[in-house]
């Protein structure tokens, strides 16, 4: 009983080491020029719902539905610009990672340098005070 146990097993594990390496074509293209521009899309992309995470390393099912999306509009012949335009259109910018330089985004490509700048002034403000005021005790 022990040793066909120990064979189930051992079957088992060499199994799904095996197919663990075989790629799982779920979305499949003709031609290579297609297929990397998807995935190449899929890596761009950002998930609505997981905000931290790409489209290519997200299972919620929104970005599940605009990966087979990204799928249609690729295998349809567009270009990954006019796929972008599409989603930013429909998404709003949030789906991508580097957002154009427009005046409504100002605020999150300008943002962090004015929030360095404060932080820098004000050190700079409580080092000059510290620094005048040991002056002064001297």
């Amino acid at each position: 009983m022990f040793k066909k146990f120990f064979s189930l097993m051992l079957i088992t594990i060499i199994y799904s080491l095996v197919s663990a390496n075989e790629p799982k074509v779920i979305y499949p293209f003709e031609d290579s020029v297609h297929e990397e521009r998807f995935l190449s899309l899929l890596n761009e992309l950002r998930c609505p719902k997981c905000q931290g995470s790409n489209l290519a390393g997200s299972n919620a099912p929104i970005a599940n539905d605009l990966k087979r999306e990204v799928y249609r509009l690729v295998k349809s012949g567009r270009t990954e610009e006019e796929v972008k335009t599409y989603l930013i259109d429909r998404y709003g910018n949030f789906i991508v990672y580097d957002p154009p330089f427009r005046p409504d985004t100002y605020a999150l490509w300008l943002g962090p340098l004015f929030i360095f700048l404060i932080t820098l002034s004000i050190i700079l403000v409580i080092l000059l005070t510290r620094f005048s005021n040991s002056k002064g005790n001297q």
